[in-house]
């Protein structure tokens, strides 16, 4: 048969496969041969001749090899063998070193016998810290007979808990009680308030200012005026607020009192308890946040009644030992009872203050 011309010079792809087990065969017999007429103490050099490699470029394999050393040293060895399950689960547990140890929440309670047990730093003669790093004893200084105890509660210290035995005094027999008689009478850096509202409307819920009274910080009074009502009042809650018809008639207008609150109570510290409804029925909204302080957002005495929001009467009695609020409310009464509060721990709520 004729052969048949190769069409632009291309080998056929089987003639290709028949080529290259020729020339494997030619190879299988070379080496045959040489092994043969080799001196058996040259074999190893005819067998690394022919010895093949998956990676041809010795210079790939020798960087896989620097990089699987590199990976092994950065990855530490951990035997298995003494470690348990428990051990796993602790470590995962502990705080990392960069986080540090977590603050535990503060708290105030009194106990049975008038102290009061906080895990905070607190100067006061009833206060036991729990929790705290114990500082070297001091020689304790007798106390001095010819110092005033009337200005004790002032200075961080608070005569109705020094005994333990004495029970809580009403503060309607005393009204001289929350009130530092030889303190200064005029405006100070500190100001309580508190207001006293009756109820408006059909349903009697919406409230309106009828009174609104503010203390200095030694609780005298420095401003207490009634309101004359903008709307027609439907209920008066004299069995809470303490205000009567009469009381009203002849009192000044809403827009005078707020305008002069507002003068009053600028650039200083306002003490309060719920103060958000005392600012929402006179309708004021731009005192700073900063300037504010109400006992009863405060964190520790939250703490100290199961982090609940306590009641001005509650804080009253367990704190400083005065009973108010028994029948009707007095706005005088309860913003000297707020200042005081704040001033017991003036310098705890600041610190906490800056913390924050």
């Amino acid at each position: 048969m004729a052969s048949q011309s190769v069409k632009g010079g291309k080998v056929p792809k089987n003639l290709s496969k028949i080529q290259k087990k020729n020339s494997k065969a030619k190879s299988e017999r070379k080496f045959a041969q040489k092994l043969q007429n080799c001196d058996p103490n040259s074999l190893g050099k005819v067998l690394k001749k022919n010895r093949k490699t998956k990676h041809k470029n010795k210079e790939k394999l020798k960087k896989n090899d620097s990089t699987v050393q590199s990976i092994e040293k950065e990855v530490p060895f951990i035997p298995n063998s003494g470690v348990s399950s428990n051990w796993k689960n602790l470590l995962k547990n502990l705080p990392k070193e960069d986080e540090g140890a977590k603050p535990k929440p503060a708290f105030v309670r009194r106990n049975k016998n008038g102290q009061l047990i906080t895990n905070q730093p607190i100067k006061h003669p009833k206060a036991i810290q729990i929790g705290q790093k114990k500082k070297p004893l001091m020689e304790e200084k007798k106390p001095d007979d010819s110092e005033d105890k009337s200005d004790v509660w002032f200075d961080d210290v608070d005569p109705m808990l020094l005994d333990s035995e004495k029970v809580a005094i009403n503060a309607n027999d005393a009204p001289d009680a929350l009130v530092k008689t030889n303190g200064f009478t005029g405006i100070t850096k500190i100001l309580g308030m508190d207001c006293e509202m009756v109820g408006v409307g059909l349903s009697c819920k919406h409230s309106i200012l009828a009174r609104v009274s503010i203390v200095n910080q030694f609780g005298h009074t420095v401003y207490d005026t009634f309101v004359a009502p903008s709307k027609q009042v439907t209920d008066y809650r004299t069995a809470v607020s303490g205000v009567r018809p009469e009381d009203l008639r002849g009192a000044p207008h809403f827009k005078k009192v707020r305008a002069e609150v507002c003068k009053l109570i600028a650039g200083r510290i306002l003490v309060g308890h719920g103060l958000s409804h005392d600012f929402k029925v006179m309708c004021i909204n731009h005192h700073p946040k900063e300037m504010i302080r109400d006992t009863a957002e405060y964190k520790p005495f939250q703490a100290a009644f199961g982090g609940r929001r306590p009641s001005l009467k509650k804080l009253a009695e367990s704190f400083l030992g005065e009973v108010v609020q028994t029948g009707e409310h007095s706005s005088v009464q309860d913003s000297q009872v707020a200042v005081r509060l704040y001033t017991m721990f003036m310098e705890e709520w600041e610190a906490g203050l800056l913390l924050n």
